[in-house]
C-alpha cells in the first residue's frame, strides 16, 4: 500500500506547483506582450503583409495595410486561398512551394476586393512561426512609379518623334563656285534649294533681289 505524503511533503508540492504556475504565467505574459508589440509594428508598417500556410495556401494572417490595399477588412482576407484572391499566380505555380524557390521578388498585380488590379512589388520568403513553416508575403503599391514610367516613356516617344522630324545641316558642303549647286552624298549635284529642302525643314518662296532685278529688268528698274 502506497504511503500517503505527510503535511510537509504536500506543502512542498504545493509550493512547487505554485512556482511552476508563476513561471508559466510569466512566460505567457511575456509572450502576449511580445505578440502585442509585433502586432503594433506590423500594423504601423505601410507595406502590406500576409502570412500564408504553405500546405493549403490559406491566408492565416494579415496586417492593416494589407486590408487597405486589398480594399476590405483584414478579417475578410483570412481563411481564403491566396491563389486568384490576392495573388495572380495559378494554382500549382507558386514560386516557393511549387517551383522550389527560397525567395521570390517580383512586380505583379494585386487583385482587390473590387476586382481591380493594383501593381505591386511583392516579396515572399519562407519563415518559421511558432514552430511551423509559413510563407511571409510583403508588398508595396507601385502605382505612382508605374505611372511615372509610362509618362517618361511617353515623353521619350514624343522626343524621338520630334527628333525624327528634325533634319539639320552640318559640316562642310561642297558647293559649285559658279552655279552654286551642291554635291550630295551620292555625288549628284543639286540646286541649293532642293538640297536645303531635303536636309532641313525649310521651304522656299522665290523673289528677286533689287540688284538682280536691275540686271534682269533694266527697262523697268533701271529708270528708278
Amino acid at each position: 500500500m502506497a504511503r500517503k505524503p505527510d503535511y510537509k511533503e504536500l506543502e512542498l508540492k504545493i509550493k512547487e506547483l505554485e512556482k511552476q504556475a508563476d513561471e508559466r504565467n510569466r512566460v505567457e505574459g511575456a509572450l502576449r506582450e511580445s505578440e502585442e508589440r509585433l502586432k503594433t509594428v506590423l500594423d504601423t508598417v505601410q507595406a502590406g503583409i500576409v502570412v500564408i500556410d504553405p500546405k493549403t495556401h490559406i491566408i492565416v494572417g494579415a496586417n492593416t495595410a494589407a486590408g487597405k490595399m486589398f480594399g476590405a477588412p483584414r478579417e475578410l482576407i483570412l481563411r481564403n486561398v491566396c491563389h486568384k484572391y490576392i495573388c495572380t499566380a495559378e494554382k500549382g505555380r507558386c514560386p516557393i512551394t511549387d517551383l522550389g524557390q527560397n525567395f521570390d521578388n517580383a512586380e505583379v498585380v494585386l487583385l482587390t476586393a473590387g476586382g481591380n488590379g493594383v501593381p505591386i512589388l511583392k516579396t515572399v520568403v519562407s519563415v518559421t512561426l511558432a514552430g511551423q513553416e509559413h510563407l511571409l508575403e510583403s508588398f508595396v503599391d507601385i502605382t505612382e512609379r508605374k505611372q511615372a514610367e509610362k509618362e517618361r516613356e511617353r515623353l521619350i516617344d514624343e522626343l524621338q518623334e520630334a527628333l525624327a522630324k528634325v533634319k539639320t545641316l552640318s559640316g562642310l558642303l561642297p558647293i559649285c563656285a559658279s552655279c552654286k549647286r551642291i554635291r550630295d552624298d551620292q555625288g549628284y549635284w543639286q540646286q541649293i534649294e532642293a538640297y536645303i529642302r531635303d536636309h532641313s525643314e525649310a521651304e522656299f518662296s522665290h523673289s528677286v533681289c533689287p540688284e538682280c532685278a536691275k540686271e534682269l529688268y533694266p527697262g523697268i528698274y533701271g529708270k528708278k
